[in-house]
């Protein structure tokens, strides 16, 4: 049952973040241990100035000391100042009076979407979080439009979630890295940098404000004024490694079909499948987890033929159990009635509503006088759907040569993101063919990757058929 938290009073607790009243900042406050020439200081001075910051009970800043995640709302809450709701829905196990000076804080930032958890139903509100992770709360906090992807050298695949949010921070002057190149996207964030971030993230000027009309309110079951060109555009320019290249007519047709908003489902399919790079959607071209239970994802997940058909599936599927009035799991046609139902993580809405944004920003002129596209009564069924990938085997005693020195795996699967497969792979690259060299081959997938061995040798290996002249 959800636990609701009306208005909850925070009280002053020694070394903590306090909000003094707005008449103590007449004269701004200096903080004894904030550098006079720290490239902070004018940050800490002008959010100091405003109320939003106010120093421990010991009168001073904290300087050095590791931001917390309850810290973190209670100054993003008194820089956005939304407006406040008597009652919040709380999905978090951890927060309550008991657990957090800020409560109504955490939970208004989270009904908001700027705030999510982990996943796992708690907040932790007294742990840090990284550089990455205050990428996408602010972000999300000041609708941060890409405008140039970054340039740090040391924002990996392992980031891939926070790319985006980094490349925002980057383009618009907030972030600016270490000075080496790197943004240290998983080093802990200190009060400084945090109050650093957050006052130039107050100083952008964004064109759609979290309180306009966006996609985050809008019924996804009127059709999106978009083309396949902009979505395979956008996909190639976050991505230019990404499989869903080129599927932009898939979402086009899928929305005509089945009666979704294009742009919702490559948004949906942008979040769940990492751009199509993981290992679920890859191997078994299912791009929005279906059937993927948290006890065997990969097991579970049902196989697709194409990224077309998993497309035209999970439309077909939200449609007539979602998004039509009567369905098992109808709750309304915008992303937060889904997201009620769909989804644990209670920031889904947000975050779909955020890619949307990114790959075509709203435009309400876009969705006057349009009508909500019919449901096809022509269903899919989803049960009749497989698990199994259906591989091709080679005959007996099959052999081939390799003609180029390209890599080989332990599973087909090329890109960097966890295995979900087999069990405890942490580098799933082993190596180089060698030209020339006599291979056995085994079995191949639907996406040309061939199983084979070395000679005298029982380990098996995968690599792409190109690479081999069988």
């Amino acid at each position: 049952m959800k636990k609701v938290i009306s208005n909850v009073l925070a009280v002053t607790v020694a070394l903590q973040v306090v909000m003094a009243p707005a008449t103590s900042f007449a004269s701004t406050k200096e903080f004894p241990d904030v550098p006079k020439n720290h490239w902070a200081l004018e940050a800490i001075t002008d959010l100091t100035s405003k109320g939003v910051i106010a120093g421990y009970d010991n009168g001073k800043f904290g300087f050095g000391d590791v931001v917390t995640r309850e810290q973190v709302a209670a100054l993003m809450y008194r820089a956005l100042k939304p407006e406040l709701k008597s009652d919040y829905k709380n999905p978090y196990s951890d927060i309550s009076a008991g657990t957090t000076m800020f409560p109504k804080e955490i939970l208004a930032l989270t009904d908001m979407g700027i705030f999510i958890g982990d996943g796992k139903g708690t907040f932790r509100p007294k742990e840090s979080l990284t550089r990455a992770e205050m990428s996408v709360i602010l972000q999300r906090a000041f609708k941060l439009a890409v405008k140039a992807p970054h340039t740090f050298n040391d924002v990996d695949e392992t980031h891939w979630w926070a790319k985006e949010a980094i490349s925002a921070l980057q383009s618009n002057g907030v972030a600016e890295g270490n000075g080496l190149g790197g943004f240290d996207p998983s080093g802990v964030l200190t009060r400084e940098s945090y109050a650093q971030l957050l006052y130039k993230a107050m100083k952008i000027k964004n064109d759609v404000p979290v309180e306009q009309p966006s996609y985050i309110n809008l019924d996804v079951t009127l059709p999106s004024n978009i083309t396949a060109l902009e979505i395979d555009n956008f996909i190639k320019k976050s991505h230019p490694d990404s499989p869903l290249i080129g599927t932009g007519k898939d979402f086009i047709q899928a929305q005509n079909e089945y009666g979704v908003s294009a742009l919702y489902l490559a948004a949906h399919a942008i979040l769940e499948s990492a751009y199509g790079k993981s290992e679920i959607a890859y191997r078994k071209h299912n791009l929005f987890g279906l059937r993927a239970y948290d006890r065997d994802p990969f097991a579970y997940a049902k196989y697709l033929p194409s990224y077309k058909e998993s497309i035209s599936y999970n439309a077909d599927y939200v449609r007539k159990n979602y998004l039509e009035e009567g369905a098992n799991y109808f709750n309304g046609y915008t992303l937060p009635a889904m997201n009620e139902m769909y989804a644990t993580d209670k920031g889904w809405a947000g975050k779909i509503a955020n890619i949307m944004e990114r790959i075509k920003p709203f435009n309400k002129k876009d969705y006057e006088n349009v009508k909500r596209l019919p449901k096809n009564p022509n269903t899919l069924n989803v049960n009749a759907l497989g698990e199994a990938i259906p591989y091709k085997d080679y005959a007996k005693d099959a052999t081939a040569t390799v003609q180029l020195v390209g890599s080989y795996y332990q599973v087909p699967y090329p890109f960097g993101y966890t295995i979900k497969s087999v069990p405890n792979i942490t580098q799933n690259e082993v190596g180089k063919l060698e030209n020339g060299k006599k291979v056995n081959v085994y079995r191949e997938d639907p996406n040309g990757w061939v199983e084979f061995s070395f000679e005298n040798t029982p380990e098996k290996y995968w690599t792409l058929k190109k690479n081999l002249k069988i």
